[in-house]
C-alpha cells in the first residue's frame, strides 16, 4: 500500500509509548545496573570519608498536669481531660527545650560549673532531640555528640536543671524523671546504608533519564508498530535476530535447513503474499530496499527470490546496488568475469550474455561484484529501463536488490521501473527519522510500497505491539547481512562468465 503518514499518532500519551520505554529499559538493563553500582559505590565511599562516631545518652521524663502536692485519691485518678492537658504540657515543654533560650541557658551554666567550659547555646540545642510518646505524657530527650563525655555531661545537666525550669514555667504541672540519663553509647552507623542506598537510587534514576532522553533524541525503531502506526505501511513479515556465529550458520538462506523452520516459513509467507499480489494487480517486478546499510535487504532479496524459485517459478534476481553489490557474497557465488548491469548498459554484453543461471538454486542472476562509476547515471539510463522490461517479459518474477533509499537516490530511480517496493526495516539499527526520510523519498516514485519486512526483532520482546504476538514466525531468524566496512567504502564486482548453455532456452521456456 502507499506510504501514508499518520499525524495523529501520539507516542507520549499512549500505552504503546510506555511499553516501548519499558522495552528500552529492559534491553539496557546492564547500563542501569552499572550506573546503580557505580553510584552506590560512590555513596559507600562518601559515607566512609564523612563518617564520624556519634555517642548518645537519653533521659526520660513523665509529665502530669496534677500538682505534685495533691494527695489522696485525686492524685491517682486521671481523667481524659487530665491526659489531654498533660500531653499539651509535654508538647509545650518539647518546644521550649528545642527552641527556647532559658532552658539551654541553665544547661550552659551547669556545664560551665562542672567542666569549666562555655559552650555555644546554638551548638547545645543542635545536640538535643526531644520526642514524645504516643499518649504525650512521656518525654524522651536524647543528646547526641561526637564527644562521648559531652553527651553524658549534657544529659546529666538536663536532669540537674529541669526542675528549676519546669517549676517556673509550669508551676501547676508535675515533671518527674522516669528514667535517669543512660551512659553515652556509640550509635550504630546507618550512614553507610543510607548513602549507599541513595547512590543506588540516584544511579537508577539517572540511568533511566539518560536512556529516555537518548531514546527521544535518537528515536530508534523498536517495534513494527512504529512502521504501521506512523507511516501506514503494512508489515509483511517479522523475523527475529539470531547469532549466526553461535548457530554455526555461514549464510542465512532458506536452502540451508540449519537456519530453522521458522526462518524458511517466513519467506514462504512472503512468497504467498507476492503471488497473491501478482494475481490481483499483475505485479511481477519488486524492488527491495531499506533506510540504511546493514539492515538485511540483500539477504531478504536473495531469500525472496529463492522462495519463489523453489515453487517452480522462473525468477531473476538483479543486483542493482552498483555501489556495494553483495548478492554474489550472500549466495556464495564465484564470478569469473564482469557481466552485470553496467556491462549491458555500456553495450559490452547483451541481456542474455550477462544473465547467469545457477542450477543448485534454480535461479537466474544478473549480478556483479565490482564498483561501478557514476551508478546513479547508469541506473537512470534508458538501458536500465530496458533491462527491467526485458526481465519482466522473460521471467515470472523479478526481484531487484536496491541500495538503501535513505542513503542515495538509486533506490528511488529503480523504483520507477518496478511494480512495487518491499521495504526492509531493522529493529534497533535505524532511527524513525531515517525511516521517514527513506519512505518519503520512495513515496515520490511510480511504485507503491507493498509492505515492510520487519527484521532483526528481539525475540524477548515479540509481545510489544499487535504485530509481534508470536505465532508461527515468532522465532524466525533475523536476516542481517553485514558486508564491507560501510557504504562509503569501495565496492567490488567480478562476475562468473560460466553461463549455463541452457540459459536462454531454459529462461524463456519458463517465462510467463
Amino acid at each position: 500500500m502507499a506510504y501514508e503518514e499518520k499525524t495523529s499518532y501520539e507516542d507520549d500519551t499512549s500505552l504503546y509509548s510506555f511499553l516501548k520505554l519499558m522495552t528500552i529499559l529492559i534491553k539496557k538493563w546492564w547500563a542501569v545496573l552499572i550506573c546503580m553500582l557505580a553510584f552506590g559505590l560512590l555513596g559507600f565511599v562518601f559515607s566512609r570519608f564523612t563518617y564520624t562516631e556519634q555517642y548518645s545518652s537519653q533521659i526520660i521524663f513523665n509529665v502530669s498536669n496534677k500538682d505534685k502536692d495533691i494527695a489522696g485519691s485525686a492524685s491517682l485518678y486521671v481523667t481524659q481531660s487530665d491526659a489531654q492537658a498533660s500531653g499539651m504540657i509535654a508538647n509545650n515543654f518539647k518546644n521550649l527545650v528545642e527552641n527556647g533560650n532559658d532552658f539551654v541557658s541553665l544547661i550552659q551554666r551547669n556545664l560551665k560549673e562542672k567542666t569549666g567550659k562555655t559552650y555555644d547555646k546554638k551548638y547545645l540545642i543542635r545536640l538535643i532531640d526531644v520526642s514524645l510518646l504516643t499518649d504525650g505524657t512521656l518525654v524522651y530527650i536524647t543528646v547526641t555528640s561526637d564527644d562521648k563525655e559531652l553527651a553524658s555531661s549534657v544529659s546529666n545537666a538536663i536532669k540537674d536543671t529541669y526542675s528549676e525550669f519546669t517549676t517556673n514555667v509550669f508551676p501547676t504541672a508535675n515533671f518527674t524523671v522516669a528514667d535517669n540519663p543512660t551512659p553515652a553509647e556509640l550509635q550504630s552507623d546507618t550512614s553507610m546504608f543510607i548513602y549507599t542506598l541513595a547512590g543506588i537510587v540516584f544511579g537508577a534514576i539517572l540511568a533511566i533519564l539518560i536512556l529516555v532522553v537518548q531514546s527521544k533524541i535518537k528515536n530508534i525503531l523498536l517495534s513494527s508498530e512504529d512502521i504501521q502506526n506512523r507511516y501506514g505501511v503494512n508489515i509483511m513479515a517479522i523475523v527475529s535476530k539470531i547469532d549466526v556465529k553461535k548457530a554455526g550458520i555461514s549464510r542465512l538462506l532458506i536452502t540451508d535447513r540449519n537456519v530453522g523452520l521458522p526462518f524458511i516459513e517466513t519467506f514462504k509467507l512472503i512468497r504467498t503474499k507476492l503471488e497473491s499480489t501478482k494475481l490481483k494487480k499483475g505485479y511481477s517486478v519488486f524492488a527491495v530496499t531499506s533506510s540504511t546499510e546493514s539492515e538485511g535487504k540483500t539477504t531478504c532479496s536473495a531469500n525472496i527470490a529463492l522462495s519463489l524459485a523453489k515453487s517452480g517459478k522462473s525468477v531473476i534476481l538483479i543486483d542493482a546496488d552498483l555501489r556495494r553489490p553483495a548478492v554474489c557474497k550472500t549466495l556464495g557465488i564465484t564470478l569469473d568475469g564482469d557481466r552485470g548491469i553496467y556491462e549491458i548498459v555500456s553495450g559490452q554484453k547483451t541481456f542474455d550474455e550477462a544473465v547467469k543461471y545457477v542450477e543448485r538454486y534454480n535461479l537466474y542472476l544478473l549480478i556483479s561484484d565490482t564498483q561501478t562509476v557514476d551508478p546513479s547515471e547508469v541506473l537512470a539510463s534508458k538501458g536500465m529501463e530496458a533491462i527491467i522490461e526485458e526481465a519482466r517479459k522473460n521471467f515470472d518474477y523479478v526481484v531487484v536488490d536496491c541500495p538503501p533509499a535513505g542513503v542515495v537516490a538509486d533506490a528511488a530511480i529503480i523504483a520507477n521501473y518496478a511494480d512495487s517496493i518491499i521495504f526492509v526495516a531493522s529493529e534497533g539499527k535505524v532511527s524513525l527519522s531515517q525511516v521517514e526520510y527513506a519512505l518519503s523519498d520512495l513515496m515520490t516514485t511510480k511504485s507503491d510500497i507493498l509492505g515492510c519486512i520487519y527484521n532483526y526483532a528481539d525475540p524477548k520482546f515479540l509481545s510489544l505491539g499487535s504485530h509481534r504476538g508470536g505465532g508461527y514466525f515468532a522465532g524466525a531468524y533475523a536476516v542481517s547481512h553485514k558486508a564491507g566496512n560501510g557504504y562509503a567504502n569501495s565496492y567490488a564486482m567480478s562476475y562468473s562468465r560460466s553461463q549455463n548453455a541452457s540459459n536462454s532456452s531454459g529462461r524463456r521456456g519458463n517465462s510467463k
